[in-house]
């Protein structure tokens, strides 16, 4: 897989394939007061995944003639939906000092791809219409890992480069499966079982224990799944909001004698407070000393509220994507750049 260099970039039109899909700050939207882009704007609430990419587009902006920056936002359905245009997204870069790129059109970022019903059905002519734009591709958009025109066809028909953090997301997921350290343990919350339940048995055939929270825990007695002896459920509290305290000492003492940690997914509903075990395993975590490797909105948002955030050894841009890789080994848009 070829890294983005300034060989490839210099002098050409880019298309920079960009991860946009960042949750954003709606105003007030009743069944009374739909949204009216007059009343209010959207602006972005979390900017992880935005932040990820910057030296990306520095080295972009830097090197080549012209940078034209896509991507998706939401789930449109190949509808254009007010509440999901760039607008946000353009404000934001304007906010990062990139105004004069953007006047000036060396920058350019693209509406929302999936308004076109053909990006997500891998359309070629669509392809082409995009690659027409552009000298080169790059991918640095690593959470956006599923077939379509802009991850996965664009590759085939221009020169293509992986971003900084793409390829920086590939080597450390790839170590991590590879050649885990050991003692490894392995924390899956959030919900989707019937999504998670391959990448538990995979994870469990490499980790000491993989702990399981969320709406994991329900999901998995409800559908009486089978997991192999080293997985470990939660017992949930009253409400069944929340893991319960007892599993929070228990799983603290394994916690502490690891060397590695794989977290995906929140332990509990940890927007109210009073739900707090995310925020305590997340203490303990960092306290243990051990490499720590996160992925998901959801635990991204809830460690960051917890105050952890920047304590943890590294942070994946894409859970989905960091999932997948860690269970089949590659994903799409990493076989389109190769």
């Amino acid at each position: 897989m070829q890294i983005i260099s300034p060989n490839l970039l210099t002098g050409k039109r880019v298309l920079l394939r960009y991860d946009i899909d960042v949750t954003l700050r709606l105003p007030s939207v009743t069944q009374d007061k739909p949204f009216d882009s007059t009343q209010g704007k959207p602006s972005v609430a979390e900017d992880f995944k935005l932040r990820a990419g910057i030296p990306t587009l520095k080295l972009c902006l830097e090197n080549a003639y012209q940078v034209i920056l896509m991507g998706h936002l939401g789930r449109p359905d190949g509808k254009v939906v007010e509440e999901l245009r760039v607008t946000p997204i353009v404000k934001w870069f304007e906010g990062q000092g990139y105004s004069a790129d953007l006047g000036s059109g060396k920058l350019k970022i693209l509406e929302n791809l999936r308004f076109d019903p053909r990006e997500e059905a891998g359309d070629q002519a669509y392809a082409k219409e995009l690659a027409r734009m552009g000298d080169c591709y790059v991918n640095e958009a690593f959470s956006s890992y599923r077939p379509a025109v802009s991850t996965t066809v664009l590759p085939t028909l221009l020169p293509h480069a992986a971003g900084l953090r793409f390829a920086e997301e590939v080597k450390k997921l790839t170590e991590v499966k590879d050649n885990p350290k050991k003692p490894l343990i392995a924390i899956m919350g959030g919900a989707k079982i019937s999504e998670k339940l391959q990448v538990i048995k995979v994870l469990a055939q490499k980790a000491d224990a993989v702990l399981v929270g969320g709406k994991l825990v329900a999901e998995i007695r409800e559908q009486q799944v089978d997991l192999p002896t080293n997985v470990l459920v939660a017992k949930l509290n009253e409400d069944g909001f929340d893991i319960a305290s007892e599993t929070v000492s228990a799983w603290s003492g394994l916690i502490n004698k690891a060397t590695q940690i794989i977290w995906n997914g929140p332990l509990g509903k940890f927007e109210d407070p009073k739900n707090d075990s995310t925020k305590k395993i997340g203490e303990v975590v960092v306290e243990s000393g051990a490499e720590t490797i996160i992925g998901g909105g959801d635990i991204i948002a809830a460690l960051n509220q917890a105050g952890v955030l920047d304590k943890i050894s590294f942070v994946s841009v894409g859970g989905g994507a960091m999932l997948k890789l860690l269970a089949d080994g590659t994903l799409p848009t990493i076989e389109a750049l190769n």
